[in-house]
């Protein structure tokens, strides 16, 4: 009994140490931080799970100069991430193996960072994040401090649902689920047999894909497919005849 209680305990502190909160993506192997300031957060909705992980690859070493030009290599002993502020309401962060923050992340390491929760409050958020990095130079320890501004987090409003459609006139409801990470349904109801024409645009307004069905009278089913959308805020717009109806979508893999 004994024994088995020992096993027990073993295998469930080596479960506990091992836990991570996130897995960085094996795609980025650059120093950086992923997604970019190009591409940002993915957006989210109110009411509806959020989650997006932060890949973060820190460099090994880095370059200065001491005194005079040109610069010294030194090794990077670590970045340490302190404060992250702005996050919409109902969101929290984690690293990789850390639950609260200051964020330790050693030189020539690849991890991550996690943005959960649920979204309770529609909005534009800018997120501020403050660190600092720490360098060996000359067997003496160097800090210097960093600031990053250029990411931000929306909120959309909930509008998931679906619409009640009429059986005499064209009609289209919201997809479901919403958002989606690989398929999304939006059912349309047709007053006659016909053509329609779906287009989804990004947030832009640029056309990033267009489709043409000969439908029947009814009820009618299109299908969203997010292999051909990346990560983001979209809007698919039905036209049959003279009548057009858009409406948003969100796309988080």
């Amino acid at each position: 009994m004994k024994k088995l209680l020992l096993s027990l305990i073993t295998v469930v502190a080596f479960t506990a140490l091992n836990a991570q909160n996130c897995t960085p993506d094996g795609a980025f192997t650059a120093p950086g931080v992923y997604p970019d300031s190009a591409t940002n957060m993915a957006a989210g909705m109110v009411g509806v799970p959020y989650s997006e992980t932060i890949t973060t690859i820190t460099p090994v070493d880095t370059c200065v100069v001491v005194l005079f030009p040109p610069c010294t290599t030194v090794p990077i002993d670590s970045v340490m991430v302190e404060t992250v502020t702005g996050l919409p309401p109902g969101l929290t962060i984690v690293s990789m193996n850390e639950n609260t923050l200051p964020f330790k992340f050693p030189g020539g390491s690849s991890s991550c960072m996690l943005i959960s929760g649920t979204p309770t409050t529609a909005g534009t958020y800018p997120i501020q994040v403050h660190g600092t990095s720490y360098a060996t130079v000359f067997t003496l320890t160097q800090t210097q401090p960093f600031d990053v501004n250029y990411y931000s987090i929306t909120i959309l409003p909930n509008t998931v649902g679906i619409d009640e459609l009429s059986a005499n006139t064209f009609s289209v409801s919201q997809n479901a689920p919403n958002p989606f990470s690989n398929t999304s349904i939006i059912e349309y109801m047709m007053p006659t047999a016909g053509k329609v024409t779906v287009e989804v645009r990004n947030i832009l307004g640029e056309l990033v894909f267009s489709d043409i069905k000969s439908v029947s009278k009814g009820l009618n089913k299109y299908q969203l497919n997010a292999a051909n959308f990346t990560n983001g805020v979209y809007f698919y717009q039905l036209t049959h005849g003279g009548e057009v109806v858009t409406k948003r979508f969100i796309v988080n893999k």
